[in-house]
């Protein structure tokens, strides 16, 4: 009895974050580059490739994306992992375009010239979306302890008219996770981060809907079975990006293949969020471990 009232509190401070990250107030959220949520998990799994496939949508805009991924993981050293990913997204606009929704986004004009609110034409806009170029890194955190280090560069390559999914601007964020271990197979996490947006290339967006961004979260994790765990997890940018809440669970395939089912829910007002639900689906397979060694040993030493 006097054990569960020793850990009580510890299964009371994450909750308490989670509850007071939806109930400060918060500036309203505007148009902003979409960032795809950190990959985390690649610090502990495998080097390998993740294929995933999303559908973002929205019904009170008529706003439906779809997504198709791919991200490929690094090792690099003993501990560091280096990943790159790149999504072909099929944005359909319904009856709303991109000015229309947010006038704000459009580039500055000259006296008594009127915005094209019918940017950018196209009801249905297909394309690559930026590549994102990553290193996880463990890392020892001040009074804090062990944490995880994210930085992660987007390169300028995408469409701006699949704005505010993507566009042809790059951005830098520097993220940090701690996490902590409340039981044998329970856990949680506190993460921020710090987005710098650059300004878009060519003339058909505003600088003003690239602002910088910091951002916090957390994420509560159940480990149910070895490579299996289901996790909520929350993030709040709110001087660019509405508050969003994320439900995953991970489910073993075998021995280095694993299946990600996720579902996101945008928490922002109808006028502001860029979609109401976010569907995944993902499918992870491990590289074969390397040859035995001395570089085998090597990296079991290390870890």
């Amino acid at each position: 009895m006097s054990g569960s009232l020793r850990r009580a509190p510890r299964f009371t401070v994450p909750c308490a974050c989670l509850l007071l990250l939806f109930c400060m107030p918060r500036p309203t959220a505007g148009a902003a580059p979409w960032a795809e949520p950190l990959p985390w998990d690649a610090l502990t799994g495998d080097a390998g490739f993740t294929f995933d496939a999303q559908r973002f949508d929205d019904p009170d805009s008529d706003w439906q994306v779809d997504a198709f991924g791919v991200m490929s993981v690094m090792s690099q050293g003993a501990a560091n992992r280096i990943y790159l990913r790149w999504r072909h997204l099929t944005f359909h606009t319904g009856g709303r375009s991109v000015l229309e929704r947010w006038p704000e986004a459009a580039p500055p004009l000259e006296e008594g010239e009127e915005p094209d609110l019918g940017w950018p034409g196209e009801t249905a806009i297909a394309g690559w979306g930026r590549p994102e170029l990553g290193l996880l890194a463990p890392l020892r955190l001040p009074l804090l302890g062990a944490g995880i280090f994210c930085g992660e560069v987007a390169l300028p390559l995408a469409r701006n008219d699949l704005f505010p999914f993507a566009a042809r601007s790059a951005s830098l964020r520097l993220a940090l996770r701690r996490p902590f271990r409340l039981g044998d197979h329970l856990s949680c996490a506190v993460v921020c981060e710090q987005v710098v947006n650059m300004s878009p290339s060519g003339e058909e967006l505003a600088g003003e809907v690239f602002p910088s961004l910091f951002a916090w979260g957390g994420s509560l994790a159940w480990d149910f079975a070895r490579a299996g765990a289901l996790r909520l997890s929350a993030r709040d940018a709110g001087d660019g990006e509405c508050r969003r809440l994320r439900l995953t669970m991970q489910l073993p395939l075998g021995e280095d293949r694993s299946l990600v089912l996720g579902v996101m829910r945008g928490l922002g007002d109808a006028a502001d969020r860029l979609f109401a639900t976010r569907v995944t689906v993902a499918v992870s397979i491990g590289m074969a471990a390397p040859p035995a060694g001395e570089s085998g040993a090597a990296l079991e030493e290390g870890s």
